[in-house]
This record gives structure tokens, sequence and C-alpha cells, in this order.
């Protein structure tokens, strides 16, 4: 079995890149995205941090919001989808993850021991509380694993 995707990676903070060393065909949107995307962060943190019965800003001042990750999946056809995963079982080593679906899914989650779809809901997010968060410091249960399949 082989993951049958193309991506695009990106470290956006703590240190972002130069502009010119991003794809011009890409450069503003993954620019403008990555900001959108911290200031939104930023509020999930506080908001996490108020769940938890902390302060607004606990999470934030142990440095869990310092780094941007900016990951760009496609999942070109293939032509024998039986061969290949779309990405292997895992979970998320952030503190969270910010996924936005396209109209065709394949998003699975592990739930009581079996692979569950998750449908994509046009305009959401799925946040996808990661490894980091649920760590023992912050006192959460483990991330589920997830894969992809291969539409």
């Amino acid at each position: 079995m082989a993951n049958w995707r193309d991506t695009l990676g990106c470290m956006m903070a703590p240190n972002p890149p130069n502009p010119e060393q991003l794809p011009a065909v890409c450069r503003d949107i993954v620019m403008e995205y990555s900001e959108q995307v911290v200031k939104l962060g930023l509020t999930l943190f506080q908001l996490l941090s108020e769940a938890l019965g902390l302060h607004p800003n606990h999470l934030k001042d142990m440095g869990c919001a310092e780094s941007t990750l900016i990951l760009g999946h496609y999942y070109p056809p293939c032509p024998e989808p039986q061969l290949t995963l779309g990405a292997s079982s895992h979970t998320d080593p952030a503190f969270f993850t910010l996924l936005l679906q396209d109209q065709i899914g394949g998003l699975q989650v592990l739930h009581e021991d079996q692979w569950v779809d998750v449908p994509p809901i046009p305009g959401a997010l799925v946040i996808n509380m990661g490894d980091l968060l649920q760590s023992p410091i912050i006192s959460l249960k483990a991330s589920p694993p997830e894969s992809l399949q291969n539409m």
C-alpha cells in the first residue's frame, strides 16, 4: 500500500518564509490563509483554556500557539485505489489540527474500534484535538487515530 497524494507544506510560524520562497500560484493565498488561521488558533486556545477552567491565556502562555504548519494535501484520482491509501492511520502530533475538507470526503476517525466516515459539510472546519493538547500536562484523553481513504 502507498500514500497517493501530493502535499505542499510550509512552516508559517514562528518564522514565516519569505513570500518569494512560496510558489507564485499560491503565494498570496497561503500568506493570507496563514494569517487568518493564526487568529483562529489564538481564539481556539482561549476557548479551550476557558473550557478547561483555566485562565483564557493559559495555553497561549504555555507556548502552545507558537508555531503554525500549513499543509495542503491533494489526492488525485488513482487508477488502482484499492492499492493505495489517502493517508495511513495516524494521530495528529500537534495541539490541534484545523481541517477543511473538500466535497469528496474520505476522512475517517476510529471510534470504538470501527472506522467511521466524517462526511464533509460545506464551509465547515473539522477541529481535531491533537496529541500535545491531550498530553499529561494538559490531562485530556489521547487523540483518536484517523485515516483518509483515496476516493
